[in-house]
């Protein structure tokens, strides 16, 4: 019977440690993901530590995450009467979303964009490397039409182009995000 490589035994050790390290240094990474977001509630968000609300959060900002997959308004306010900062950008390079452009990327409760917007989200806020809204966002990947009226009967700017030249109903018709045509033609000029 052959014997186990201990040059195997000590890289699996390290990698052990590695992912306890992970663990230990950062306990709050769970509250940066959708996963903990589609059955969070109210009384989860006041679980919270507030620690994982501040800004700067490593994972990114919480309710950024929160607002992609949460179906319950209560919960984005709940989450910004704990902190939660309403525009705060992700830290990526590419995306630096805010919770409204996430929101609108790719939620599907048009609640969620109007409590977003009450709580005072920047409806025309440009994020990314290619200068979007949240109009143009969803209008390349959101198929929820309701999401893209939401955001115009709330102000976004219809004829805004992004760094692209285009504006929300040429990036629908690009994408072939067919299903918000009809809505981005009776409000684009």
């Amino acid at each position: 019977m052959k014997s186990t490589n201990p040059k195997l035994i000590i890289l699996l050790v390290l990698v052990i440690a590695f992912v306890g390290y992970l663990k230990i240094s950062n306990p709050h990474k769970k509250y940066s993901q959708q996963a903990f977001w589609v059955s969070a509630t109210v009384d989860d968000v006041y679980a919270i530590p507030s620690e994982a609300l501040l800004p700067g959060n490593k994972n990114g900002p919480v309710l950024l995450w929160a607002s992609t997959t949460t179906t319950n308004p209560e919960v984005i306010a709940a989450l910004v009467s704990r902190g939660a900062n309403i525009n705060e950008q992700d830290t990526g390079m590419i995306f630096s979303g805010t919770p409204l452009s996430a929101a609108a990327g790719f939620n599907t409760n048009p609640l969620i964009i109007d409590e977003l917007i009450k709580l005072g989200a920047e409806i025309n806020k440009v994020v990314g490397t290619q200068d979007k809204t949240p109009l143009i966002i969803a209008a390349e990947i959101n198929p929820e039409s309701s999401i893209v009226e939401r955001l115009i009967n709330n102000g976004a700017d219809t004829a805004y182009r992004d760094l692209t030249g285009r504006n929300a109903l040429e990036q629908a018709i690009r994408f072939g995000n067919e299903s918000v045509l009809h809505v981005l033609k009776t409000h684009t000029q």
